[in-house]
């Protein structure tokens, strides 16, 4: 097993095709075997014996190139040799997590896990906060995985100037150890460096083993189940844009210029915007940060930590989220009762999603304008936007079911 160092990641984009759609299909049609994609990744400079970064393991990764590449079904498989790094939290060992076999049976290669942190317990010092957008801005793998509970990764992914997609509640399936430490905040979360990429992968993964694609109140898919993808989805046709990050907060200057830049290009696209805040409440933190407290407390018990051996910040969080568990626990309707909230915001703008900042790095992680969308359980994308000689992302929020219209229209934003 190696560790590839975050500083000296190379990417592999000029030996071949880079794209999630583009790198399966070169694989499927047998112009690039699954081999040769493993053997660039491992042929990276820089494996050092410590340090933050892509752990790999040389043996498994090229046992399942070399499966991949005599299954006879290759050619049907959606993600067939994308290397997809798996964050820290998720289980690729043996059969894995369940989102870790959807993977594999969509021909997805787990090239390795990336070192993370979650609820401030052993924090890494990658840009942004999370090692797997790290690797995935480096070019170095197209694809990664994680698990999002207050906004932090998708704020990494803001960093990076990189895609993430926090689906709805229940899209794909969540880790359980996930769900025990976040309380019902987390969400895995697709990364890739466009959005484009994350429409295949979404697709790949909501599909399961088998079954037919995650069903969408927004767009029915009349293709039979294993027939191939149902008809693209179409982009959103109004939106409801505002700057607030909180109910008193705005975005800082670079998150603005990227909404108003988010702004002229879908204007240009012929999409309505409408100004509109959503209805952020002071009580929305408390009930994000009881979760978060209590799920801090139960990682410390699972990790069997001495809490007083913790940062003093930890320390005190630990403290409050037994104290939550103590006087009753959590109010089970609290989601549902945020995502009715965010849902008639919407109605009452008349607009199908929502067009807001995405603060990127540490600074956004677990602001009320990203953990809101984790605690209502709706569909949440960082988005990058085309902008000369800059990048910044978006945030575009969006009712239950609109995961590929959100995608579709983030397409726009990126000048395709």
């Amino acid at each position: 097993m190696s560790i590839l160092h975050l500083d000296e990641l190379s990417p592999t984009s000029g030996d071949g095709p880079s794209g999630v759609p583009e790198l399966a299909a070169a694989v499927r049609e047998g112009r690039l075997s699954a081999a040769t994609v493993a053997e660039r990744l491992l042929a990276t400079p820089g494996a050092v014996p410590v340090g933050a970064g892509l752990v790999v393991d040389p043996a498994p990764l090229r046992a399942a190139a070399a499966a991949l590449d005599r299954r006879t079904d290759r050619f049907a498989l959606p993600l067939a040799g994308v290397p997809v790094v798996v964050e820290d939290g998720i289980s690729v060992a043996g059969r894995g997590d369940e989102i870790v076999r959807r993977l594999r049976a969509a021909g997805a290669l787990v090239a390795g896990r990336a070192r993370t942190a979650e609820h401030e317990v052993g924090l890494d010092a990658t840009p942004g906060g999370r090692a797997t957008a790290t690797v995935v801005a480096s070019g170095v793998v197209p694809l990664g995985i994680g698990v999002d509970g207050d906004g932090t990764l998708r704020c990494a992914a803001a960093a990076h100037g990189i895609a993430a997609l926090k689906p709805g509640r229940r899209v794909l399936p969540l880790p359980d150890a996930a769900e025990r430490r976040w309380c019902g905040l987390a969400e895995p979360t697709l990364l890739a460096g466009r959005a484009e990429d994350l429409t295949a992968v979404l697709d790949a993964l909501s599909r399961g083993t088998g079954g037919p694609p995650a069903p969408s109140s927004v767009l029915r898919l009349t293709t039979p189940a294993g027939a191939g993808p149902g008809p693209a989805a179409a982009p959103v046709s109004s939106l409801a844009a505002s700057l607030r990050t909180g109910r008193t907060r705005l975005a800082g200057p670079d998150s603005a210029s990227a909404v108003h830049a988010a702004i002229r290009l879908l204007q240009d696209a012929g999409l309505g915007l409408v100004a509109a805040d959503p209805p952020y409440r002071a009580v929305l933190v408390v009930h994000s940060a009881r979760r978060r407290q209590a799920g801090l407390a139960r990682r410390v018990e699972d990790l069997g930590l001495d809490p007083a051996e913790l940062p003093r910040s930890a320390r005190s969080l630990v403290r409050r989220g037994r104290r939550v568990r103590r006087l009753g626990g959590l109010r089970p309707a609290t989601p549902a009762s945020w995502r009715q909230r965010m849902v008639a915001w919407l109605d009452d703008a008349g607009a199908e999603a929502g067009l807001l900042p995405a603060p990127p790095g540490a600074s956004g992680a677990g602001s009320t304008g990203m953990a809101a969308w984790n605690l209502a359980g709706l569909p949440s994308l960082v988005a990058p936007v085309n902008r000369p000689g800059e990048h910044g992302c978006v945030q575009l929020v969006g009712r239950p079911g609109s995961e590929r219209r959100l995608l579709a229209t983030a397409a726009l934003l990126a000048g395709e």
